[in-house]
């Protein structure tokens, strides 16, 4: 998340509302547009949305296993997949706008921020049903392990969680809440579900995913807190980040004691993570340096830098593949990794 917005009066640490002209777009490879403040590293594969125009408020980006695809919610310019094996790219066909998204049980779940809303579409984009959320919503994701969408809602302070039914023409259904004192910011799973990982002010808090409840809360060593925390395939390590300066903290997953920092300077810190590589990535918002970092008990250790585009809010991985935004120009940059 980055930026301040309101909602009936409360602050919230979430994205920007600042919202693109809606068009028909489609998604293909090629150059960075000329509003790109800063030009990528040459080895990025660069995807655009060339009708969609320049200055898209990207936020969240998520890998779902389910499509093998990088899914990208481009707010009112719609969702987009994007293979990152190939950097082939298709949109799917859903005129609404969109801040995060995510995929399981067939179905795609879209969360509309200004609407408070949760639509479930069939992959090609069909509206199938929608749910209000309680709160004003931040990130939605899906836990396949409780056949359940997560909503992260700072306002309120806490998740609220819906289940789904034995159709996606059904609505899902709203089954519990969960309090996070402090938070919510950002969201993330462990590798078999069995724990989800979020922010509160400048603290890391574990979650007991079938208890629906706090289990661990530890020190970051930021003051101040941003982004999704990172977990790696073995449960070894957490990656948490920080509001400024692109700082990172890496904590021992059993216990929570800090093992290591690295600051790739900038603004706000946005983490990622490949099980398949056993790397941490990190950019910051505003920032031109994208880190890979290397994991130990000892440290944390940069492998390799890449150049990027300024302004660009988002960082993911997946197999021996990295991605992150670029505003300026509407597209998004794909690394390979090794």
């Amino acid at each position: 998340m980055h930026a301040a917005w309101e909602t009936e009066g409360v602050a919230i640490m979430g994205g920007s509302y600042r919202w693109i002209p809606a068009g028909v777009t489609l998604l293909t490879a090629g150059l960075v547009g000329c509003g790109s403040s800063t030009s990528p590293d040459p080895s990025a594969r660069v995807v655009e949305l060339p009708q969609g125009g320049e200055n898209v408020d990207f936020d969240d980006t998520v890998y779902t296993a389910d499509l093998d695809r990088v899914l990208i919610p481009a707010r009112s310019e719609g969702i987009y997949l994007v293979d990152p094996a190939t950097a082939q790219a298709t949109r799917v066909d859903y005129p609404g706008a969109v801040d995060s998204v995510d995929a399981g049980d067939g179905g795609l779940f879209a969360l509309d921020r200004s609407g408070r809303v949760i639509h479930v579409l069939d992959p090609e984009g069909q509206l199938k049903s929608s749910v209000a959320t309680g709160g004003g919503p931040d990130y939605l994701r899906y836990v396949a392990a409780e056949k359940e969408l997560w909503i992260s809602e700072p306002g309120v302070e806490g998740i609220e969680v819906f289940t789904l039914q034995d159709s996606l023409e059904l609505a899902p259904r709203r089954s519990g809440f969960i309090p996070v004192p402090g938070g919510v910011e950002g969201l993330t799973f462990s590798a078999d579900g069995s724990r989800a990982y979020t922010h509160a002010g400048n603290d890391l808090v574990v979650l007991d995913v079938p208890a629906h409840r706090e289990a661990a809360r530890w020190p970051t060593g930021c003051n101040g807190t941003h982004g999704s925390p990172r977990i790696d395939q073995d449960g070894t390590f957490v990656l948490a980040s920080c509001a400024k300066d692109g700082k990172v903290t890496l904590l021992d997953a059993a216990d929570g004691h800090q093992l290591g920092a690295y600051e790739v300077g900038g603004g706000e810190s946005l983490p990622g993570h490949s099980a398949e590589q056993d790397y941490f990535y990190v950019r910051s918002d505003p920032g031109s340096t994208l880190a890979v970092l290397d994991a130990s008990r000892e440290s944390l250790q940069e492998v390799r830098t890449v150049k990027v585009p300024e302004v660009g809010h988002c960082l993911g991985a997946q197999g021996n593949h990295y991605w992150t935004c670029d505003a300026a120009a509407g597209g998004v940059l794909l690394f390979q990794d090794g």
